[in-house]
């Protein structure tokens, strides 16, 4: 019975993990939105799939997160 605490907490850690990699990605995706980082040089008001996908907006992932968690919509 002791290893389903652990088992439980370990799950939980890596679910909060995985959530956090998924806020870091969007928020980098769309703080270069935001910015216009990845607009088609060769069609106007489109965007470029690929800076898209290989872009960083910022300089370390952590500012991605605590925008992400002190910047809510309602």
């Amino acid at each position: 019975m002791k290893q389903l605490p652990w088992t439980l907490c370990a799950l939980a850690v890596a679910l909060v993990a995985w959530l956090a990699i998924a806020i870091v990605s969007v928020e980098n995706q769309r703080n270069a939105l935001a910015s216009k980082a990845c607009v088609d040089p060769a069609l106007k008001n489109q965007v470029d799939a690929t800076c898209l996908a290989s872009v960083q907006s910022r300089e370390h992932w952590w500012q991605h997160l605590t925008y992400a968690m002190t910047h809510f919509r309602s």
